[in-house]
């Protein structure tokens, strides 16, 4: 068999390095899954918006949750906190949430640091043009094209930013759904 037509395989691919998508990659990766974690640009793992914060009302419960699972955003946040501050003091406690300000250069290196460190996590920087599903039988089989190559994945997790405009559609029959 050529080189050319070997399949690289993975137990789950994550396409998207933005904070979900290294979280899920570091999840999968430390249950001892071999995981790809794909981006278009390695200047853009876990990249932060130009009001680079970290918490509130909504996203800081999600931080704290994440958090309690073993995820790395609120490590990473408290190691690159510039300042934080308590937001709803003027309201009862329950609406009360902290909300950090990041020094988002030295939060992406850190998380980007944190995943390349990873056992069985291998960051690829590449733009993912197709994902195919195919039948073999009573299983599927998930492939991803990326250059020409195409890899095997076992289970594909698609972590699309929030600033993608592209319409993504799945088609399912019913005798897909129970492998899914």
């Amino acid at each position: 068999m050529s080189t050319a037509d070997t399949k690289e395989y993975f137990d789950v691919v994550v396409i998207g390095a933005g904070h979900a998508g290294c979280e899920a990659a570091l999840a999968a990766a430390r249950l001892g899954l071999k995981t790809a974690l794909f981006t278009i640009s390695l200047d853009c793992v876990a990249n932060m918006p130009c009001n680079p914060s970290i918490g509130g009302t909504a996203k800081g419960h999600l931080v704290r949750e994440i958090d309690a699972l073993g995820g790395e955003m609120g490590k990473a946040a408290d190691a690159t906190l510039i300042q934080s501050r308590m937001l709803n003091r003027g309201k009862g406690p329950a609406v009360h949430s902290l909300r950090a300000q990041i020094d988002r250069m030295a939060y992406h290196d850190l998380m980007k640091s944190t995943v390349e460190k990873q056992e069985n996590l291998f960051l690829k920087q590449a733009e993912i043009t197709d994902i195919l599903f195919r039948e073999f039988g009573r299983c599927w089989g998930r492939s991803i094209a990326v250059r020409r190559r195409s890899l095997q994945a076992g289970r594909i997790w698609a972590e699309l930013s929030t600033w993608v405009r592209y319409l993504i559609r799945a088609v399912l029959t019913r005798s897909s759904l129970h492998s899914i």
